[in-house]
């Protein structure tokens, strides 16, 4: 029984999907010591030093706004851009149309742009 449920589970996966399933992962990274409370649509990282790696929401990466506070300093939020995810090419050619369409409904298709980003002060 469990052989046939995983049968059913991998024809229904793509590769995208299993390789980069999940939240996408960014990188904050700037020129404070200080510590600084990062928020993103997934959660919230208090009192982090930088660098440091948070999950973003998959869905609605365009334009997805992460926020950085401190009590030092006010911070420019971080927007995403998309970019396609390169996993994406090797399911259409290996999956077909059915991982591609599995991948196009989980988004597997997108990830952020950069996998770090570099936060500014509003002052400068």
């Amino acid at each position: 029984m469990a052989v046939i449920a995983a049968c059913i589970v991998l024809s229904f996966s793509s590769c995208a999907t299993i390789v980069a399933g999940g939240s996408p992962k960014i990188t904050i990274d700037g020129d404070t010591k200080e510590p600084v409370t990062i928020i993103t649509e997934k959660q919230t990282y208090p009192d982090v030093q930088l660098p440091y790696t948070v999950q973003v929401n998959r869905h609605h990466i365009d334009g997805q706004r992460v926020q950085i506070k401190s009590d030092k300093a006010e911070y420019r939020d971080v927007v995403l851009d998309k970019a396609v995810n390169s996993w994406t090419f090797g399911n259409i050619l290996i999956g077909g149309l059915v991982g591609w369409g599995v991948d196009l409904i989980t988004n597997c298709v997108s990830k952020p742009s950069k996998a770090t980003y570099f936060i500014e002060e509003k002052n400068k």
